[in-house]
């Protein structure tokens, strides 16, 4: 019992491992997109926009190994951030209104 007690005790002490992708700093702004019914385009667009460099394959593999955590007693999609700054919610809001708001064209005529 003695060997066991040091195990634990050298175990408990031991530092935890860095996280093994770039997205997993970023994992409840992908779980918020996503739970706004994002595309992985849209999602891999908007965390190039703000700095991380990823392509749309890293985002769908991460999202295969990560599934979406369920909501608890959340009203709205709003309350759902975890401890986001206004910051980063107002840059997301922003780029989602310029991407609402694109300026239709009119239908091109068919060439017969």
């Amino acid at each position: 019992m003695e060997m066991k007690s040091k195990l634990i005790e050298a175990a408990a002490q031991m530092q935890p491992d860095p996280p093994r992708s770039k997205l997993d700093d970023y994992a409840e702004v992908i779980w918020e997109l996503r739970r706004k019914r994002k595309r992985i385009r849209t999602i891999t667009k908007f965390l190039n926009e703000h700095g991380v460099k990823v392509s749309k394959s890293t985002v769908a593999r991460w999202l295969k190994t990560h599934p979406l955590p369920q909501r608890v007693n959340a009203k709205s999609a709003q309350d759902s951030l975890i401890a986001q700054s206004p910051e980063v919610i107002a840059q997301a809001k922003e780029f989602f209104i310029k991407q609402n708001n694109h300026e239709s064209k009119p239908p091109k005529p068919y060439n017969y």
